[in-house]
């Protein structure tokens, strides 16, 4: 029995009296370790200053006899470990060894205090600061993903207005004013491209929208959408079709084309969404199952003034680059070579013809953040409404 600060009669166990002889053999001080506020951190020092007096324990010459330190400093220190809620026995655990060291300078004690006391606050400034980043990183994820629902659900809607102005239907048709370049192309089209022609009502379109020029499907994938045109390829890759703020952007024909007016090569844009909203269905394409699907190679487009049709002839992945999206071609050799290039970059064969006569529709989009995907088709039917 030992007396504590209250002059109290105090019994303890014969594990606990072993703990404070461990305690007062390694000289551990209830003054060095207040700074400690948790059971994780306390726990942690111990056994770091442990580490460094087990360093110290070698070829040590006495400078100072260390004195023997009262019961009720080790006392203290026992009810410092009860206070935060230690077990007796874990801190046996780590100071089991302390009996095998012989202390015998103080300066032993004094630097390992010192090198475990820096040691720890390096640790817990360490740990502060990648508590912070984590909660940092997660606020800045929480706002993406907030950003993220909010913009979905804003293009959401955009998705049902456009439905319900578009008054969009399919219908059939049975016009033979087509432009077919082989007897295969035409057997293809009159199987799968005479099924419908898209109608919408872009007087209602463009009451949302004035930049709206089109309309454009591609079978097996979710693109069915409206597109515009401005005066530059960057304004809608961060609006949306109402023209609000929107990362998801929209589908855009490129400013150096007119859809009335066909060039060589007329080109879409639109971002690859991981939820394949815009482009981001287009990864279909350069899938088997898509390709061995006859009725995918058959895209339907209606503007303003013309339903069109157009055969896909190439589908391939590729790095950023200028090339396929070339509009301008100074002679009939140029744009042959750049046909038989792009045609030959397909991961499939189509089996479709191309000459200098052709006018071709190009989609290109983000397929991941590396490389691009595309799809190439032909125009085999323009038909004015």
């Amino acid at each position: 029995m030992y007396n504590d600060k209250n002059n109290e009669m105090k019994t303890y166990s014969s594990s606990e009296l072993e703990l404070l002889d461990a305690i007062n053999k390694s000289y551990l001080n209830t003054n060095d370790v207040k700074w400690l506020k948790n059971k994780k951190w306390f726990k942690r020092y111990l056994k770091v200053y442990l580490k460094e007096l087990i360093k110290k324990d070698s070829n040590n010459i006495a400078k100072e006899k260390i004195k023997t330190e009262s019961k009720e400093d080790g006392i203290e220190f026992f009810d410092f470990t009860k206070r935060l809620r230690i077990p007796p026995e874990e801190v046996m655990e780590i100071l089991q060894y302390t009996k095998n060291i012989n202390i015998t300078d103080i300066n032993m004690v004094n630097s390992a205090t010192k090198r475990a006391k820096k040691i720890i606050k390096i640790e817990k400034a360490i740990w502060t600061l990648f508590t912070l980043l984590a909660l940092f990183t997660v606020l800045i994820l929480s706002v993406v993903i907030v950003n993220w629902c909010l913009e979905n659900k804003k293009t959401n809607d955009i998705l049902d207005t456009i439905q319900q102005a578009s008054e969009y239907k399919e219908v059939k048709t049975t016009s033979n004013k087509s432009t077919t370049s082989s007897n295969k192309e035409s057997d293809l089209y009159k199987k799968y491209g005479a099924m419908s022609i898209i109608d919408v009502n872009f007087d209602n379109l463009k009451e949302i929208n004035k930049d709206t020029v089109g309309w454009i499907k591609v079978n097996g994938t979710k693109i069915n959408y409206p597109f515009v045109k401005t005066d530059n390829n960057e304004y809608y890759l961060k609006h949306s079709f109402d023209k609000t703020s929107n990362k998801k952007g929209w589908v855009f024909l490129d400013f150096r084309n007119d859809i009335d007016n066909l060039s060589n090569n007329n080109i879409l844009y639109a971002h690859g969404l991981v939820n394949n909203e815009m482009f981001g269905s287009m990864r279909n394409v350069i899938k088997k199952s898509w390709y061995e699907d006859k009725k995918n190679h058959i895209i339907q487009m209606s503007t303003l003034t013309s339903n069109l049709t157009w055969l896909v002839f190439s589908s391939y992945t590729t790095l950023p680059e200028s090339y396929y999206i070339t509009t301008y071609f100074q002679t009939d050799d140029e744009y042959v070579k750049f046909l038989e290039t792009i045609k030959s970059r397909s991961v499939y064969d189509y089996g479709v013809s191309l000459t200098s006569n052709d006018k071709i529709l190009t989609l290109s989009s983000c397929y991941d953040n590396k490389k691009r995907m595309v799809l190439h088709a032909k125009l085999i039917k323009s038909e004015k409404k």
